[in-house]
């Protein structure tokens, strides 16, 4: 679908009538466009992503960040061509588990919205746990669930609000960041015409460099490509429904590896080392990048922003993504009922206050643990894409009979043998945590299916 395309079916397409067709009443209020959903998904992305993970990165891949990030654009690539298949498909707000649902099954469905609410439950709290940990480090005499809390009830009132807020405020927090990040540019070119810094392909290959190692980190670099599944939580408040949902995803895919293969192509240029040394050398080998080619100022300017702005504009939209996922799940009632209701104006006011307080606790007992969940983020997102590229397997090629090979055979196929590889070089810990939720959730699916109240069974 061309550009103009897309502008002509966003006003015309009768997106209501998709989700009544499958069986729900329409509650939120489509009212956002597609310049819209490109800043939601922008701001989910975070454009200063690679800042937190390129020492990491660097280490694990031998010194070829560029390499990393375009082969985990390519990985990612293949889960958004199934989210785009599935997104025209079901335009429902509940994302992979209403795409896995709708398409091969409420119990595969369930599994697969099991999966993700690890993701989205973490993230919240993970935004919320680096956010309060930076501001407790400037300003060390208030306590840090001081700032938890705040960070939380500012998130909660502008969901409150509705999404047409939560994206307004969004946009003056991107246009800083990309703002920050094109002076990080200018000063970076401003070094290189000066001698004191060298072009090199180095980033990109370097001799000794193996396939494992790449894999290895592109586990990492994986969190930065997350954001379009967040985008698909709005496919039922986009105009134009699920078309405008499965442009947006490519369109952002290509975006943000632009952005995030520019980003680590500069610092490593700046901090060529094939490896970092462990410890602050590694965890802020970004900052000591920028360190070497801007004044002081700068440095000050770009922490600051990727501690608060990046941070806080994240958590804004990947609070209102949990809500939605809570909402979808509680409106088919595999989740409490009542986190399926909406208000009048279309927000669902018990799922974005739920959201704010699981964040405050889980951000409060896990302050110390922020390495854990970014893994347990990256593990519970990784698993439901694989139930993902399963169900486009299921119903387009072998309900549908489609007959298009690459898009629902081998895309899937190949798109589920990388997310597993991906998913066992995580830490052991943490795909011991992420195994023991997907036993809680096995159980949990048992106990509804011998219960008395069986789950809603879709209409298709």
């Amino acid at each position: 679908m061309t550009a103009a395309e897309f502008t002509a079916t966003e006003t015309t397409a009768p997106a209501h009538d998709e989700v009544e067709a499958l069986g729900y009443q329409p509650q939120l209020h489509r009212q956002l466009g597609f310049g819209s959903l490109l800043v939601y998904g922008l701001l989910f992305f975070v454009p200063l992503a690679p800042v937190a993970v390129f020492g990491p990165v660097v280490n694990r891949s031998g010194g070829v960040p560029v390499l990393v990030y375009a082969v985990a654009a390519i990985v990612m690539g293949l889960s958004a061509v199934s989210y785009r298949e599935m997104a025209l498909r079901f335009p429902t707000a509940g994302s992979v588990y209403g795409y896995v649902r709708h398409g091969a099954g409420e119990h595969l469905g369930f599994i697969a919205g099991w999966m993700i609410l690890l993701d989205y439950l973490m993230m919240p709290s993970l935004l919320v746990i680096l956010a309060s940990l930076a501001l407790a480090h400037s300003i060390p005499g208030i306590p840090v669930v001081v700032f938890t809390l705040g960070f939380v009830l500012a998130s909660v009132l502008l969901n409150v609000f509705g999404i047409t807020v939560t994206t307004r405020a969004g946009l003056v927090l991107l246009a800083i960041q990309m703002a920050v990040m094109l002076t990080f540019f200018g000063f970076v070119a401003a070094a290189v015409s000066s001698g004191e810094v060298q072009l090199s392909a180095a980033p990109l290959w370097r001799a000794g460099v193996t396939p494992a190692g790449v894999l290895s980190a592109v586990s990492i670099a994986a969190l930065s490509y997350l954001g379009f599944d967040a985008v698909a939580t709005l496919n039922e408040e986009a105009k134009g429904g699920g078309r405008a949902v499965a442009w947006a995803t490519t369109v952002l895919l290509g975006v943000v590896t632009v952005l995030f293969c520019l980003q680590v192509w500069a610092a490593a240029l700046v901090s060529p080392d094939a490896a970092f040394a462990k410890g602050t050398t590694t965890t802020r080998a970004f900052y000591h990048a920028v360190d070497a080619v801007a004044p002081s100022w700068f440095s000050v300017v770009f922490t600051l922003t990727n501690a608060f702005v990046a941070i806080f504009a994240c958590l804004v939209v990947a609070h209102a993504s949990t809500a939605r996922l809570l909402f979808a799940m509680g409106r088919d009632g595999v989740l409490p009922r009542f986190l399926g209701t909406t208000t009048e104006t279309g927000v669902p006011r018990a799922a974005v206050l739920t959201t704010g307080a699981l964040a405050l606790v889980l951000g409060v007992a896990l302050a110390g643990r922020a390495e854990l969940v970014t893994s347990l983020v990256t593990f519970g997102a990784l698993s439901s894409y694989v139930f993902l590229h399963a169900a486009v397997w299921w119903r387009c090629w072998n309900q549908e009979r489609s007959g298009r090979l690459v898009a629902h055979l081998l895309v899937p196929l190949l798109g589920s043998v990388a997310l597993l590889f991906a998913l066992s070089q995580t830490e052991g810990l943490t795909r011991s945590v992420g195994l023991v939720w997907l036993a809680v959730g096995a159980t949990v699916l048992l106990v509804q299916k011998l219960s008395a109240r069986p789950l809603a069974r879709p209409q298709t």
